[in-house]
Formats: C-alpha cells, structure tokens, sequence
C-alpha cells in the first residue's frame, strides 16, 4: 500500500503499457529529446480535494494531476498527430482501467473510485525541435470518515 496519493498514481502509470519503453518522472521533464527519446512526467494540480461530504465524516474527494511528455517535434504533420494521438491513448487506457476495476492502490483509509482525462491531450511548449505536451486528469477516490 503507498503512503502517499502520488506515490501511488506514480507506482500506477509506471505500470501503464503505453510508456512502457519511456521513462517516468516526478515535476521534471528534459528540454529536449536527445540523450532518452521520449520521457513523461507526473505533476500534481491544485484543486479543492472536497467533491462531497457525507454525514459520517467520509467523503468523495478528487486529486487533481497532469501527466506530461517531451517528444519529438516538428513540421511533420505525422510525427505531431502521432504525440497528440498518445493522449487519446492513454484517455481511453484510463476509461478502461476505471471499467475493469484496475485503479491505483491509494493509502489506509482512501479508496480509489475511478480515474480519467479531464480534457484532450494539447501541445503545450513547443520548441525547435522539441514539444512538450500534457494532459490534465483525476482521481476520484472515497476517504473514509478520520482519515
């Protein structure tokens, strides 16, 4: 079990088949492509964590984050549909993995309840030769009543 609720989206995409060949990080991306291809990272969002409360001190919560890459880029219309088309990817991964139950393993007294893509895959930070995408997702998870 995480001890933390990044900790375990962390543990989770790590998992995910779809950057599998890729490196994950934490708030960090390179400038560039260069010296690893293409890397990801997780970042956290700020929100209000409060959806609803309930009468015994539990609640339904969201935990806002953005998950992020560096990829090659661009005036090859191909290549750049190509990075785009990835976030559609991972969108419908996240819809399935929410279907099939498969969610992250949150710490003692939260419970994941689904995850999903709050918007399309965008570009971002687009450099010479190099763009940054991203794409903003939540969980949503119950947190038992003293927790």
């Amino acid at each position: 079990m995480s001890k933390t609720i990044i900790e375990a989206l962390f543990d989770y995409f790590d998992k995910c088949e779809l950057m599998k060949d890729s490196r994950l990080n934490m708030d960090y991306l390179p400038e560039g492509t260069k010296k690893a291809g293409i890397e990801y990272a997780l970042a956290t969002s700020p929100s209000d964590e409060l959806v609803y409360p309930y009468k015994d001190g539990g609640a339904r919560c969201r935990y806002l984050f953005v998950i992020s890459s560096v990829n090659d880029y661009g005036p090859d219309a191909a290549a750049n549909i190509a990075n785009t088309g990835f976030y559609e990817k991972l969108a419908a991964w996240m819809r399935a993995q929410t279907r099939g139950r498969k969610l992250p393993d949150l710490p003692e007294g939260l419970t994941a309840r689904g995850i999903s893509a709050i918007g399309s895959g965008y570009l971002y930070q687009p450099n010479i030769d190099a763009g940054k995408y991203q794409i903003q997702c939540e969980l949503d998870y119950y947190r038992k009543g003293d927790y």
